[in-house]
């Protein structure tokens, strides 16, 4: 009888381990991107290639990829959140959870998803030179670029109108230290996000500490995001080049956000990768799929798989790199269209 008992039980747990499935994956895109580029769809195929049989989604705003690259650049990131969260809420195959990657401002706008909505859950979060502190500056000028100079301080000097706030994405997660109140009072996503403010949310900090682990990528030679150490949550006096990491900032001492409670139990991570914003090789983006995707886990029951309508759409094509997006654009997206005002 133990004997009939032990062969069950062992039966069982092969029965079980063939219905495991590698945990699926959702990725949101960066700048100027969109959620099919070819960049995307090569990675995906890598992912696959390693975990046959994984499930993959690319977050989208529109199905139509200009529409979606154009939504990177603008549109209110509150509201784009909120979409996104019914949208991963929709997904049958996500109904037990998934591991996030997120690409440049991805990576904080998926931070955002887990904060605000985390249902379905998030085990992982991968971030890759994600403006996490928000950007101080945008991409520099060559010395004797005086045009350059000049857009650049005009981005600056718009970066907290109304209408920025309200409409272009990288204006809400700008922050500049030396204007840190009226950051606080007009930031139109970041402050909120960083539980920067005095009233704190702590589902934000509930949320963000439930994460099995939280991985921050840093490019050694970012120029895209200023500062780079933004990536790691840091603080840095650009004048005086002086770098605050983010275990000395009351963010962290006070855990606004949750990150000591990952950090004293090991699942916060600070990692680097060689060269300039978003160039990732194939042979890294297999290492990081090697060492933290692919956790298996049990399929969705059928009744759950039932759940998706017409609006399906198959977009499981994995991840994405983000643009560099030239100060040229970025000029004409802070400037409002006729009628609009700018303060």
């Amino acid at each position: 009888m133990i004997r009939l008992k032990a062969i069950a039980a062992y039966l069982l747990c092969f029965a079980i381990a063939a219905l495991a499935t590698p945990r699926p994956v959702v990725m949101w895109h960066g700048l100027g991107d969109s959620y099919d580029s070819d960049g995307m769809q090569s990675v995906a195929a890598l992912i696959k290639d390693i975990y046959p049989g994984i499930f993959v989604h690319s977050v989208y705003l529109y199905l139509d990829s200009s529409k979606d690259s154009n939504a990177s650049l603008m549109g209110k990131v509150d509201d784009q959140i909120a979409l996104v969260c019914d949208q991963l809420a929709s997904i049958p195959e996500l109904a037990h959870g998934f591991d996030g990657l997120g690409f440049s401002q991805g990576g904080l706008f998926l931070r955002g998803y887990v904060e605000r909505c985390n249902s379905p859950k998030v085990y992982k979060l991968l971030t890759f030179g994600s403006p996490q502190n928000g950007v101080t500056d945008f991409p520099p000028c060559s010395k004797r670029d005086f045009v350059c100079r000049r857009r650049n301080a005009f981005l600056k000097s718009q970066a907290y109108s109304n209408y920025a706030q309200g409409s272009i994405t990288v204006a809400q997660y700008y922050r500049d230290p030396d204007q840190y109140d009226k950051y606080l009072e007009e930031s139109g996503f970041l402050a909120d996000v960083n539980n920067e403010r005095e009233l704190k949310n702590i589902t934000y900090a509930e949320n963000l500490a439930s994460l099995e682990e939280l991985v921050l990528y840093l490019f050694t030679e970012d120029e895209t995001v200023v500062p780079k150490e933004s990536a790691w949550l840091a603080e840095v006096d650009l004048k005086m080049g002086v770098v605050t990491p983010l275990e000395d900032r009351k963010m962290y001492t006070e855990d606004w956000l949750g990150l000591k409670v990952l950090e004293d139990s090991g699942r916060l991570h600070f990692c680097t990768i060689e060269g300039r914003h978003m160039r990732i090789t194939s042979e890294t983006m297999t290492e990081v799929a090697w060492k933290y995707l692919g956790t298996e886990v049990l399929p969705p029951t059928e009744e759950e798989s039932t759940k998706w309508d017409d609006q399906r759409k198959d977009t499981g094509h994995g991840v994405t790199y983000a643009s560099n997006i030239p100060s040229e654009q970025l000029q004409k997206v802070f400037v409002a269209p006729a009628g609009r005002a700018t303060m």
